[in-house]
Parts: structure tokens; sequence; C-alpha cells
């Protein structure tokens, strides 16, 4: 550990330019290169109200003060920082209560791997003005709970309360470390007011963020690599699936070249993007009962109920491929290799070379030519089913998808609740950030983060009814509003809770009770117009119903967005 009174860097300030607690966390996170502070204000984190505007005054490094009107929305829009720039951002949040209203925020955030601090106000220890902060309205003595960290703690890489300004940097060190290495989570910090508004004592060391990085993901163990490349260049019937490696854009091209190197179909949940959409090596069905060889990359749920046949062999890629996140994970892995699968693939990628033969290399071309033939078919089916919806009498899904994949180019980023937009023909590795979990309302908040952090960029974000009303609408808009982070949000309105009903539908379709009543407990009828709620905040709305309208709808918000108007498509796909 290094630390010293006077940090290397010049612009940043020093302990002795902080006098009180809440200064010198602030100088933390700007040494971290913190740029934004999502902040939900209360009577514990106001504090930071004051060193923000103080140090935009007084012209030093600070990150930007953010208010957000939803805890969930202000946890959210930190993890789309995080998942465009790779880097820590901080947010605010008041003690237990606003701990508790960030919600499904929560597991989203700890299943996409979002590397995110922080921090939530506790109530003051002291209660008679024994120290600056104690405790002075009646809340505060509400607000204390036994372990404030326990509501979130099965959530979190770590959490930790900061108890004494003496080593408040020491901790807040320690959050960005955890927080930005592999597998990157969420950390939870407690603050206290007495923290925040303890006196500076002289000569306090501040840590310096060097002596702090985060730790060096693993490539992989070279031995079970070359085993898995054995595998893999000798399998008969190989397939490759995977979800999360696209987190990290660098690894998309080099998986392409493995698909195209052994002819290896490629199965991908597209939570981020990892395989070109159109690429004759992509397939939509797994076809497990066939497979002799199948790689699992960054994947926590690979395959349900049709298991691959006994005698395959199961190779997984991942940080943790034991998956110990997931209490009951129960997947078989022959070959579980612990690596970052960004740096893993290249070095497997390489290894193949060893097992290639002449007789190896017929069987890639004849599999190749099966893959061509089956991907052109499915282009064909598409493009029946595009058609089908382009003349339809309702707006369907596979409309919204096409429509919205003629707008999205290289400049566009994509996300998505349950309701997808899917991903683009030309979307680049790096632009798609889907729902990861089961938690609704994450695109929105998340694509103003994402915009905030690439404002050149297009951000198109959806779900469904009730996914958009789980968003916040309202506090989405205001702060995209406020802070100039314009996005489009299409709302895919059914007027139901679709997943509900169609699990009701399978345990006992339109003849159960509950179907003969009207599905009352998933439907959603009367929705809300979503577009009127737009136009409230001062935002663009517009509703459409006709297939025909909708290419025409969209471009108009598009045209809002780049005036610098946040917009809402309010796209009905059922009857009110």
């Amino acid at each position: 550990m290094s630390c010293d009174n006077e940090t290397r860097r010049q612009d940043i300030i020093t302990a002795a330019d902080c006098y009180e607690g809440h200064e010198l966390i602030l100088q933390s996170l700007a040494a971290n290169d913190v740029k934004k502070i999502f902040f939900c204000g209360g009577t514990d984190n106001f504090y930071f109200m004051e060193s923000v505007a103080k140090f935009k005054a007084l012209g030093k490094p600070c990150p930007d003060l953010i208010t957000v009107l939803h805890e969930s929305d202000a946890v959210y829009m930190n993890m789309g920082y995080f998942q465009w720039t790779g880097k820590p951002q901080v947010t605010l949040l008041h003690v237990d209560c606003g701990t508790i209203n960030a919600g499904g925020a929560w597991p989203e955030a700890w299943h996409a791997n979002a590397g995110i601090v922080v921090i939530a106000g506790r109530t003051p220890w002291t209660t008679k003005n024994e120290l600056p902060g104690a405790r002075s309205i009646s809340v505060h003595w509400q607000q204390e709970v036994y372990d404030q960290a326990a509501i979130v703690r099965q959530y979190t890489k770590w959490d930790y309360g900061i108890k004494t300004i003496e080593n408040a940097s020491l901790i807040i060190q320690s959050a960005f470390r955890i927080a930005a290495s592999e597998p990157c989570g969420p950390v939870y910090l407690t603050l206290p007011r007495e923290v925040a508004a303890a006196k500076i004592p002289d000569g306090l060391a501040i840590c310096d963020p060097d002596a702090f990085k985060p730790a060096v993901s693993p490539q992989g163990d070279s031995a079970a690599l070359r085993e898995a490349a054995k595998k893999l260049a000798e399998a008969q019937n190989p397939i490759i699936i995977v979800k999360s490696m696209g987190r990290h854009p660098e690894a998309v091209a080099v998986l392409v070249k493995l698909a195209e190197k052994l002819a290896i179909p490629v199965l991908s949940t597209d939570v981020f993007m990892n395989f070109p959409k159109r690429h004759w090596a992509r397939v939509d069905k797994a076809d497990l009962q066939n497979r002799d060889i199948v790689l699992i990359i960054d994947h926590d749920v690979p395959w349900i109920h049709a298991d691959p046949p006994k005698t395959a062999t199961i190779i997984s890629m991942d940080s943790d491929p034991m998956r110990l996140k997931q209490p009951l994970w129960g997947y078989p892995v022959h070959i579980p290799i612990a690596c970052d699968s960004s740096k893993a693939l290249p070095v497997l990628l390489d290894m193949t070379d060893e097992f290639i033969t002449a007789g190896r290399k017929s069987v890639f071309e004849e599999r190749r030519k099966a893959l061509y033939e089956a991907r052109k078919d499915a282009d064909e089916t598409l493009r029946g089913e595009i058609e089908k919806a382009r003349t339809a009498r309702t707006i369907s899904p596979v409309w919204i998808k096409e429509c919205v994949n003629r707008i999205s180019d290289e400049n566009t980023v994509l996300l998505w609740d349950i309701s997808p937009i899917g991903q683009g023909d030309r979307t680049p590795p790096g632009h798609v950030f889907a729902q990861y979990a089961a938690n609704l309302g994450n695109s929105w908040p998340r694509g103003i983060g994402i915009k905030m952090a690439a404002p050149d960029k297009m951000v198109i974000a959806s779900g469904g009814d009730g996914s958009t009303i789980f968003a916040n609408p309202e506090a989405a808009l205001w702060t995209s509003l406020k802070y100039g982070a314009p996005i489009l949000y299409i709302v895919n309105n059914n007027n139901r809770y679709g997943a509900v009903q169609v699990n009701l539908d399978a345990y006992g379709g339109s003849e159960s009770y509950a179907g003969k009543a009207g599905f009352n407990g998933s439907d959603l009828s009367p929705s809300p117009d979503f577009a009127m709620i737009a136009k409230a905040v001062g935002a663009y709305g517009e509703n459409v119903m006709e297939p025909g309208a909708l290419p025409g709808a969209l471009q108009r918000c598009l045209d809002a967005v780049r005036g610098g108007r946040a917009a809402v498509l309010d796209i009905i796909t059922a009857g009110k």
C-alpha cells in the first residue's frame, strides 16, 4: 500500500485542501476517475451537494452530481455507464429506505457483473451532539437497522462500513479495486453522518489509486485449454453456447474466427453482442441431443431440461465456471476453465492448429456447407414472417424488430427488457446491453447512463408496458431531460404481463378459472398512455397502432432525439 500526503497527480485535491469528511471522500472519488455521482438525496448524504459545488467553484476535478428521482434508476444508470466504459461510477443512496427502494436493480447488477460503487448513508451513531453530524431529527431513530448492508449482501461482491474518516480513503480504494476486478460486481458502503461531517485531522494520509489496481484476470490453465482445443478440433457435432462474453467486445472477433475455422455452430443469448446476427455459423436452436462436444462460454443457464447425451463432453469457459453466485446450478462440466474468456479464446484458437488434419478439414467443410444452407433457410423463413407482419392488421414483435433493425447502424446502442427489439444486422460488438436476469425496468435508465457516457451514440431501449412501469418513466425522463441525455424508448404495449400469462396458459389455459375470469393478475388494460406521460414531462411522445405507420413514427422519434429531446414511442400491439 502506498499512501502519502501529496498525491503524484497535482490536479487532484490533496488532503490539505479538504476540511470535512465528505470532501475527502469526494476527493477519493475524483482520484478514481469517477465522472458521475447518481444522487438520491437524503438527510444523510446532502453534504455531497456542498462539496461537489465547492470543488466545481474552485475549478478542482470533481464528478458531476446527477439528481435521480428514483433509487432503482440511480443504480441502473450507474450500471449502464459502467457497461459502456468499464469504469465504476458512484450511486449515493439514502440510508436503509433508499437501499431498499433500489429493489430489482441489485440482482440485475449482480448477475450482469456490473462493477459499480454504491454508498448509502447510515443513521448517525451519536444522539446528544457528541460529534458533528449527530442525530437531529426524529427519522434518525426510525432509520437505524441492525445490519443495513444485510439488505443487499446477497447481491454484492463486498460491503463495508466507513466508521472513521482516518481510513475512509483506504475503504474507498478497496471498493473500486473490488468492483472492477473480474468477475466485476457491485460493492456497497455505508457512511454515517459523523464521518461525512468529521473535521480532517492534520497530516491525514490519502491512498494512491495506482497502488490499488484491479486484479489482472486469468487467461486460463494451459493444459485445460489444450484439452478443450483437442476436443473441439476432433468433435463430430460440436456447438458453442454463449451469453455474456460480449461484455468484452474484443472477444467477438476471436469467437467468429473459431467458429469459422472449425465450422462450429454458435447459439447466442444476446444479452450482449456475442456473435453477428446474420453469420452462417449462427443457429437458433441448440439441438443438444445430437451433440458430442458442448462449449459453454460465460453462460449462467446454458439449457433447460433438454440435456446433452451422457456421452457428450461439456467444456465451460467462465470467470466462475462453477457459477457459485447461483446456489444450485447443477449443470455437468467435464472441463471447467476459470478464465477471462476474452483472454482464453485467442489461446484456444491457436491451440486448435495442432489437432487439425486433412481429414478434419473435410469434416469442417461438410459442416460449413450444412450451416450455410441452414442459415439460408432460416433467413428465408424470417423474410416470410416479416412480410406477413408488415401487412398484418396489428403490429407484431416481428415487425417491431425489423423496423428497429432498419434504422440501427454502427452508431446505435440497443437495450431491451423482456420484450426485445433485438440485435441488429449491423450492430457492432459492445453495442448491445439487454436484460440479463429477472428484473424488469432496467433498459430505460441503463440507456440513459450509456448516453451520458457516450453522448454521440444513438441509444434505443425497449420494454413491455409492464417493464415500462417498473422503469419509473417520469423519473427516467426527468433525469434524461435535465442532463441532456436523450434516448428513444419503445414500449411494446400488449396490455398485459406476458410472462405471467404464458405460465398460466401452460398451467390451465383459457379454460382455467383465471382464464375464464379474464386473466386478472396479468391483465394491464387499460394500459397507461405512455406517449402522454412523455409529453407531460417535456419529451416527445407518439402512439402507433398500425404496421404501416411504424417506420414513419420511428423516424420522427429519432429526429426528436437528434434534436436533443427524449422520445417515447408507445406501440400498441393488443387492443385496450
